[in-house]
C-alpha cells in the first residue's frame, strides 16, 4: 500500500502513474491528459490547498486522480520500499 497524504492509501498494483503537479501543469499535453481523464475518473483533493502530486490509480475498472500533497519524489520513494 501506498501512503498518499492524509488517510489515504492506494494498493501499488492499482498505481499507473505519479506526477509532479507544476511540471504536469507546465507541460500542455500533460495537462491535457489529466484533464480530458478527469472527466471521466474520480477526483479526489487530499488538500486542495497544497497539491505536489498527481496519483493515478485505476480499481475494479475505474480511474481515480488524486491530487496530493506529499511530493512525487516522496512518493516514488515510498513505492519502491
Amino acid at each position: 500500500m501506498l501512503h498518499i497524504g492524509k488517510d489515504a492509501m492506494v494498493p501499488m498494483k492499482d498505481v499507473i502513474l505519479i506526477l509532479d503537479y507544476k511540471e504536469a501543469m507546465r507541460n500542455d499535453d500533460t495537462h491535457q491528459f489529466l484533464k480530458r481523464l478527469s472527466d471521466s475518473a474520480h477526483n479526489i483533493y487530499l488538500d486542495e490547498y497544497n497539491i505536489k502530486s498527481v496519483v493515478v490509480a485505476r480499481f475494479l475498472e475505474k480511474y481515480f486522480i488524486y491530487y496530493s500533497p506529499i511530493s512525487s519524489a516522496t512518493l516514488y520513494k515510498r513505492s519502491r520500499m
